[in-house]
């Protein structure tokens, strides 16, 4: 005896189409005709580059967060040499 709920509907019956299983064919296409390709954009190729950097070096963070809070550090020297490395490890 099968139990169903209410209205007869319901239990785990499996699903069962009419007719015999059909594949989708995809007109005008065919794995030889067509290659795969990739196109990398430039923020995913710069995000890239970031990711290899070096770790951050907190001795050398809190000594310049120091000299800034006391107003030593800015100089346009070392703002230009600062940019200047940052320009060469990222390009």
């Amino acid at each position: 005896m099968k139990i169903r709920g209410p209205a007869g509907v319901g239990g785990a019956d499996a699903i069962r189409g009419t007719g015999p299983p059909r594949s989708k064919a995809v007109k005008g296409t065919s794995s030889a005709s067509r290659a795969d390709s990739v196109e990398i954009s430039e923020m995913a190729m710069f995000l890239e580059k970031l990711s290899r950097l070096p770790d951050i070096r907190q001795d050398k963070v809190d000594a310049v967060m120091t000299a800034l809070a006391n107003g030593t550090y800015e100089t346009p020297e070392k703002l230009e040499k600062a940019i200047d490395a940052l320009l060469e490890d990222l390009w």
